[in-house]
């Protein structure tokens, strides 16, 4: 009915209306529509709708930016915050509103939502947007005025979606550019290791692309080198030329970190030649723990008995840290074998980083947490690893069942972690109520062998793997609150469903999608708590997985400690 009514008189008095305090969100909504249905714009309205609550208003909100862009006065400062919304379908909408805009600076602000992890329409969205907006972008790339604020994940955007050869030779302008330095170039180097040619692979093996004047940037280059392996692993993609001749000089470089990462090269291109040296390098007590590291990561690589031999000597003798980063390359090689290894080990090492490091290696392998499991059935407990293997499996969002109980035993833990009637939560939200101390959960959270804070945010401070809590009090009521931790599997919010991968070659990773193309996907694994590139055809198996969160999480628990942690979380976001 009032489509049909005069203009002026209808959005005169709707923007009257919408000044009333107390409207709803769905109200803000509606009039929002009437406004569209006179072909009238509304920028307060649409501010005040990109800040609602709903997911549902603030991404029709972007919508309708980008439908009457042209008669907004700055439609990229509303666009701005919707592109890193925390719901998927809100940065969508956003995204491709951007496409609206015909200005450089609506690619810069549709790439930020590139640094969140994207489901495929958002990525079919930002790969549109890259299309659409390639002749507003572009040009300004080519003369260095993008911004996009130096971010890896935006950059790589623009190139791998476009791909074209005169986006590429823009890349390699802006690498040739002596304009460009610092992190802005290495940004660039890296970007062209991953997505370049062989011959832009040879660049970075030769220190000249490094040298400024007399000065040669080894550290630089070796921050550079280790996505040549990626490269490697992905597109299975080498550099031009004699890998042998250009990697010696960097194997034998006086400088540590840069001998470090041609090591590892050797072993990922697999070049028998650097066997010996390699070898040398890792029994070398001589050598620096990063060099030695290196070695045995290519060892691992290397493969074969030889390795195997070498690695199964690594692994009781030395450091801590090599003894752990041994177990752990045994474990591509041979798991059984790492998993009597480190059973041994866990009654000789005191060091938590070696202990993770083993514990990690095992639950990233296919049948590793049951071969460490049936190792671990028949020897000696030990608390200190049982507690670091909890750690681990908690943080990392693995849960094998039965080495859970076996490490939660030998942990001396028998706590709160059982499911709970309808009237065992009753009773225990009363307890939380009267009982409950926040101060002491609070500790109890930010303990990190707990794992919460290695996941989730509180005012600012923690992990970004899970939801922020800072206002989970005011969101959820306690009983929630409980199902939650006890059944994380049971709600899940949204954008928080994880996906678990299993290769060919027996690795095994869980986390959050970041992208996929036709040929690789990308995930945030947990357990590493880095960006994983995987190459789609070693992928044996994909699956959802529902929340990183594992069940038992309060096995570790008492019931006082758990009703404490409930109070903590409860009254997060409610006024002091």
């Amino acid at each position: 009915m009032l489509a049909d009514r005069p203009s002026e008189t209808v959005t005169t008095a709707l923007k009257k209306w919408t000044m009333q305090p107390g409207l709803s969100e769905h109200a803000l909504v509606e009039a929002l529509g009437v406004y569209q249905s006179h072909e009238a714009v509304a920028p307060e309205l649409l501010a005040r709708l990109g800040r609602a609550t709903n997911w549902n208003a603030r991404a029709y909100a972007a919508s309708v930016v980008g439908a009457c862009a042209d008669r907004l006065a700055d439609p990229l400062a509303l666009l701005r915050p919707l592109v890193a919304d925390e719901h998927s379908r809100v940065r969508l909408q956003a995204v491709v509103a951007c496409t609206y805009v015909a200005r450089p600076e609506a690619m810069e602000v549709a790439a930020i939502a590139a640094d969140f992890p994207a489901d495929k329409f958002v990525t079919y969205a930002l790969n549109q947007a890259v299309f659409a907006l390639k002749p507003q972008w572009l040009p300004a790339f080519k003369v260095g005025k993008l911004n996009l604020e130096n971010k890896p994940s935006r950059l790589g955007l623009l190139i791998r979606a476009d791909g074209t050869p005169d986006t590429l030779n823009a890349l390699r302008e802006q690498v040739n550019s002596s304009t460009i330095t610092g992190a802005r170039r290495e940004t660039f180097l890296n970007l062209l290791a991953e997505v370049g040619n062989t011959n832009d692979l040879a660049r970075l093996l030769d220190a000249r692309t490094f040298t400024t004047g007399p000065n040669h940037d080894a550290a630089q280059q070796a921050r550079v080198l280790p996505t040549l392996a990626g490269t490697a692993r992905v597109r299975n993609v080498r550099p031009a030329g004699d890998l042998v001749a250009a990697l010696r000089p960097l194997i034998e470089s006086p400088n540590d970190e840069l001998r470090a990462e041609a090591i590892k090269l050797a072993g990922v291109w697999k070049l028998e030649t650097f066997r010996p040296v390699t070898e040398a390098a890792a029994l070398d007590g001589n050598a620096s723990e990063k060099t030695r590291r290196a070695a045995v990561d290519a060892l691992a690589s290397l493969g074969g008995d030889a390795s195997k031999t070498t690695l199964s000597r690594l692994s009781t003798e030395g450091p801590p840290s090599i003894q752990s980063a041994a177990i752990a390359a045994l474990c591509g090689l041979d798991l059984n074998a790492a998993a009597r290894l480190a059973g041994d080990s866990f009654a000789r090492l005191s060091d938590e980083t070696a202990l993770g490091e083993i514990f990690t290696a095992f639950l990233q392998r296919q049948g590793g947490a049951a071969a460490l499991a049936k190792v671990l059935a028949s020897a000696a407990r030990q608390k200190q690893a049982a507690e670091v293997g909890l750690r681990v499996m908690n943080t990392g969002g693995r849960r094998n069942k039965e080495l859970a109980v076996i490490l939660t035993d030998a942990a001396n833990f028998n706590g709160a972690g059982k499911s709970m009637t309808q009237a065992e939560t009753v009773a225990f939200v009363a307890e939380i109520n009267t009982d409950g101390d926040a101060n002491r959960g609070e500790r109890i959270f930010r303990n990190p062998g707990l794992g919460c804070v290695a996941c989730h945010s509180v005012n600012g401070q923690g992990g970004n793997i899970g939801p922020d809590l800072s206002a989970l009090g005011t969101a959820q009521p306690v009983d929630f609150i409980i199902g939650a931790i006890l059944e994380p599997q049971k709600e899940i919010k949204e954008g928080y469903v994880s996906i678990s991968v299993t290769t060919k070659d027996g690795e095994e990773y869980q986390g959050y999608q970041v992208r996929e193309t036709s040929d690789e996907l990308v995930l945030r694994d947990v357990l590493q708590n880095k960006e994983v590139r995987l190459r789609r055809d070693t992928i044996k198996e994909r699956k959802q997985n529902g929340s990183v969160m594992p069940n038992g999480l309060a096995d570790t628990l008492t019931r006082e400690e758990f009703r404490d942690l409930v109070r903590f979380l409860s009254e997060l976001g409610k006024p002091k």
